[in-house]
């Protein structure tokens, strides 16, 4: 079921029954110069697309907007930050808690966002419920080692082709040419670096990283549209299998 198709007699039935309440959370960014801007949302709610037939689950409007600011100086990029996201999801999260609505899911395209999400847990929790954070780009790397990778490299092109194929340009895609800070402190995602053997954090604007937007061990031109299918799939299972145990946590 999907919230914004419902009415309101329709949604009071529904909040009666104890539902799962999924809320896509996404962000608007740059993915390298190949893949949609909308990718962090558009995953997360091809996912909750799919999931909204499951018996009792409601899928909330997917929240577009999140925590950026690294990408910003990439064009069509639009951050609001940790404390704008917080505001947004702890007041979701508390709307529909007033309705009745006790379980969440959080579908989330994006790590920076996980602060934010952490907040709307703790909201949901000190009311009672229970809120957990799927972030599905990590799911399905330690589902199959397979599709464990970076930033708009070929796991989330793959995952876009899947989604929507007219939102993916291969023949833009360009070699990551990722920057040493120093001949000994290197690249090993965006925000994070190693030196000696261990990693570090240095949040810096990705162009210092990565120019081309892109980071990861796996060349975006080398995506295929059915591995991308089989990702999700194996996602959206997970997550069905998830929901169902999800129900028996005791509030």
């Amino acid at each position: 079921m999907k919230l914004e198709k419902m009415s309101y007699a329709q949604a009071a039935e529904a909040f009666k029954n104890d539902p799962v309440v999924i809320i896509p959370v996404g962000s608007l960014e740059q993915h390298g110069p190949q893949c949609a801007l909308g990718t962090d949302f558009l995953v997360p709610q091809y996912m909750a697309d799919k999931l909204s037939a499951v018996d009792n689950v409601i899928v909330a409007p997917t929240v577009n907007y999140g925590v950026c600011d690294y990408h910003m100086s990439f064009p069509g990029t639009v951050s609001i930050g940790v404390e704008g996201l917080s505001l947004l999801l702890g007041k979701i999260v508390e709307g529909l808690m007033s309705h009745g609505a006790r379980r969440f899911l959080v579908l989330n395209g994006h790590g920076g966002n996980t602060p934010a999400i952490d907040s709307a847990a703790l909201k949901a929790y000190k009311a009672g419920g229970i809120l957990a954070e799927l972030d599905w780009w990590v799911v399905v790397g330690q589902l199959d080692k397979r599709y464990a990778g970076g930033h708009g490299d070929k796991i989330e092109t793959e995952a876009m082709l899947a989604v929507d194929e007219s939102a993916v340009h291969l023949e833009l895609a360009m070699d990551m040419d990722a920057k040493k800070l120093t001949d000994e402190i290197y690249p090993v995602h965006i925000q994070s670096l190693r030196f000696k053997g261990a990693d570090l954090r240095i949040a810096r604007d990705t162009k210092e990283t990565a120019p081309h937007g892109w980071f990861g061990p796996w060349d975006p031109r080398d995506a295929k549209k059915e591995e991308g299918e089989a990702m999700m799939e194996l996602c959206v299972s997970y997550a069905e299998a998830f929901i169902e145990e999800f129900r028996k946590v005791e509030l």
